[in-house]
């Protein structure tokens, strides 16, 4: 019995090409197909193969992922950090509307609950607020905003007011 023939034909650009099977691969599909008359076709992956690839696309995913966690971590950071900042803002603003030569500041310390977080807002005044202002003189004011999340974080706002 003549074995079967492999050869394949393949017409490209530089004309008919031919695939010929060498004699040690036709005998080795011969020995691993179990039947000498259909050749053994040679798809899929090896056990090792599956194994790394799954190692790699666990390593890249962990990387994904961390940075992912990072992302969120300082976005939030980053949320607080412009509510206090605006906090500051507003309370050099209340300050300033209050700043006159005769009137006594409102510069107390207050806490304020925002989505969540918790704000202390502290002013701190030069010549002090209890004090009055002479005219031309100036105050040094600055507003510091602190709260906790992970760790105990803060914003200072430092302005000069006018008396």
């Amino acid at each position: 019995m003549n074995p079967p023939t492999t050869d394949r034909s393949f017409a490209g650009r530089a004309g008919l090409f031919r695939r010929v099977p060498r004699a040690d691969q036709h005998t080795a599909t011969r020995a691993h197909s179990g039947d000498e008359g259909s050749p053994a076709v040679d798809d899929g992956f090896t056990l090792t193969e599956v194994i790394v690839s799954i190692a790699l696309f666990t390593v890249v995913s962990f990387a994904v992922m961390m940075a992912l966690v990072t992302l969120v971590k300082l976005t939030g950071v980053t949320q607080n950090r412009v509510v206090a900042s605006n906090l500051a803002r507003q309370e050099v603003e209340k300050l300033r509307g209050q700043n006159s030569t005769l009137s006594l500041l409102d510069a107390a310390a207050f806490t304020i609950a925002l989505k969540g977080t918790s704000y202390t807002v502290t002013p701190i005044m030069s010549p002090a607020a209890t004090s009055t202002c002479t005219p031309g003189a100036s105050r040094n004011v600055t507003v510091k905003v602190s709260w906790k999340d992970s760790s105990t974080r803060s914003v200072r706002y430092d302005t000069v007011l006018s008396c």
